[in-house]
């Protein structure tokens, strides 16, 4: 198996599973639980599994830290970009607010 065949596969991986904890968070949202918990939950499990893969791999400096941070900055961003509101559609022009006005009066 090539080394992109592998990244492909484990990066089809870890999306399959990223999903399925999403799934499990989407459950906790739907029996009440208040959606900033289930985010630091999820934050506090993401970093403390990721230290302990760290550590259990033999750990490194401080490069191997920054990717990491790197990465989840990366996805950060990216879900903060895909999950921002539609920006609000103009309200139109100024001849359009004054038969709006027109009608309603």
């Amino acid at each position: 198996m090539s080394d992109d065949q592998q990244s492909s596969d484990g990066t089809t991986l870890s999306m399959q599973f990223a999903n399925q904890v999403i799934n499990v968070a989407n459950s906790r949202l739907e029996d009440g639980m208040d959606a900033t918990l289930i985010a630091a939950g999820l934050r506090h499990a993401a970093a403390n599994f990721s230290a302990f893969v760290f550590h259990r791999s033999g750990g490194g400096g401080d490069q191997e830290l920054s990717a990491i941070v790197e990465d989840y900055f990366q996805a950060f961003e990216y879900y903060l970009d895909r999950h921002a509101p539609e920006p609000a559609a103009p309200a139109g022009s100024l001849k359009d607010l004054i038969e709006q006005a027109k009608h309603e009066i």
